[in-house]
């Protein structure tokens, strides 16, 4: 009873020292990341920024850069890509993951860009357009800051992976690059959209790659440039992927997941495919096909690890959901791409991940306005998008821009209306729905249950320990003869 009195104390006291969410957030030092989904195109400018986790209530990571970046004057519409491997930490619940962009020179601090968006927890990889400015000074420089800093009890780890700017009006429609590192079980498939209503489009390959027998992850990554489609509504843009030996199948993958409109890239993860032979070729097929509807779609590139091991380039984990709607096994797949001639299991899956688009963004960067509210709606348009790039920092967060605040000379201001805002989205499923995550609210609620328990029966042993005292004492009491 004494050692549980002594320890009890000693637990409550841990419990109070450790911070809130301790258990959710990464180190924020560099990880293996996803390479930058945004496409290069004519007059546009793309810059990595960081491999690290920007945290919110740490002051020297609340900021990444300066990064050495050259932007000229002009009119940009602004994609911004964060990602957090939520695959492996299913449990964590942080709802401020967002970050904007800082651009500068030796004057000082010349825009902000408005924030992201939350990055969803299903999510591990995802860009937004969060909006347009208008710059009269060259840049060459920008730092990318947390837009919760400080918060003193969530970090909202985020990396801020790269940043893109487009000419005002024009999407960033460039060839789409797969998101894996190059490796010997990472197979380019095709950039050329598969049609579902057309036979001669209705596969892609055979293309030689090689694979031994065993069990893998598959991840397949679809793609179609629906930013520059905003009115095309396709239901059904899905694909599967066959191997081949010498020509004849060995097995099917399961399909991925329709790509919704508002993503132009997404990854699928598809636990469990297995492979009862070595294969040298393998081809995509539209899982559509035939139709009257085209369901353009683009089978990027797969990779294959094997079964439970991480994921490419800190991607999706393919032991937390099926977003591809499950595998085949070991089934035998007939050529010719008609649906009905492939045996393939498609026993549902999460759906990939979620698109969250700005709607009216206001961000004032001279004298230390307050940055706009950002309204997250599905598949909305923008409103308008104000930018005023005079020097000063963006209001609204208080993470320091490392000298690039203050002192810039006054800008203009630029307004957009009615644009749309699709972007460059790799959504990337991470976890089940069906998974409900604890919080650190939860838990820690939780664990104070258990401890006012184990207090509740010390306390009630105590007091049987202490009424039993006093019966002893009254029953010798009785017992004494009366003098």
């Amino acid at each position: 009873m004494r050692k549980l009195a002594v320890v009890l104390p000693l637990l409550v006291l841990g419990f109070f020292a450790i911070p809130f969410g301790a258990g959710a957030t990464g180190t924020g030092n560099s990880q293996t990341t996803p390479d930058c989904p945004l496409p290069l195109a004519a007059g546009a400018f793309v810059v990595d920024i960081s491999t690290s986790q920007l945290l919110a209530w740490e002051t020297a990571r609340a900021t990444a850069g300066p990064v050495p970046f050259t932007l000229p004057a002009g009119n940009w519409d602004v994609y911004l890509t964060s990602y957090d491997p939520h695959s492996t930490k299913t449990h964590q619940m942080q709802l401020e993951e967002q970050w904007y962009l800082v651009g500068g020179n030796s004057g000082g601090a010349v825009f902000a860009t408005p924030p992201t968006p939350d990055l969803p927890e299903s999510t591990d990889l995802q860009s937004w357009m969060v909006g347009s400015i208008t710059t009269t000074a060259a840049i060459d420089h920008v730092i990318a800051a947390h837009y919760a800093y400080p918060d003193a009890f969530e970090p909202h780890s985020v990396v801020p992976l790269c940043a893109g700017f487009y000419p005002s009006g024009t999407a960033p429609t460039g060839a789409a690059a797969c998101p894996f590192p190059p490796g010997p079980n990472v197979v380019i498939i095709s950039s050329e959209l598969m049609l579902a209503n057309d036979a001669a489009r209705s596969t892609a390959g055979p293309v030689a790659f090689t694979l031994a027998a065993g069990t893998w992850d598959a991840y397949l990554v679809s793609y179609d440039a629906h930013s520059a489609k905003p009115d095309q509504v396709q239901t059904d843009e899905r694909w599967y992927l066959q191997g081949l030996s010498g020509g004849s199948p060995v097995f099917a993958t399961g399909a991925t997941q329709d790509l919704p409109e508002n993503l132009d890239l997404a990854i699928y993860a598809i636990p469990g495919v297995s492979v009862p032979a070595p294969i040298d070729q393998v081809k995509a097929i539209h899982t559509a096909f035939p139709d009257d509807e085209p369901h353009s779609v683009a089978p990027l590139c797969a990779a294959f690890v094997p079964a439970g091991g991480e994921p490419p380039g800190g991607g999706t984990s393919g032991t937390t959901v099926t977003t591809g709607g499950g595998t085949t096994g070991s089934t035998t797949a007939t050529t010719g791409g008609t649906r009905g001639s492939t045996t393939v299991t498609t026993g549902g899956g999460g759906t990939s991940g979620t698109s969250v688009t700005t709607g009216s963004t206001t961000a004032t960067t001279g004298g230390g306005g307050t940055s706009g509210t950002t309204a997250t709606t599905a598949g909305g348009t923008t409103g308008s998008t104000t930018a005023t790039t005079a020097g000063g920092t963006t209001g609204g967060s208080s993470a320091t821009t490392a000298g690039t605040t203050g002192g810039g000379s006054a800008g203009s201001t630029s307004t957009t209306g009615g644009t749309e805002v699709k972007g460059i989205t790799a959504g990337t499923e991470a976890q089940s729905l069906q998974q409900l995550p604890l919080t650190g609210v939860e838990l820690e609620t939780a664990f104070l249950a258990i401890v006012a328990l184990m207090c509740g029966v010390v306390l009630v042993r105590r007091a049987r320990d202490w009424q039993s005292r006093l019966d002893r004492r009254a029953a010798r009491v009785w017992r004494r003869p009366l003098s």
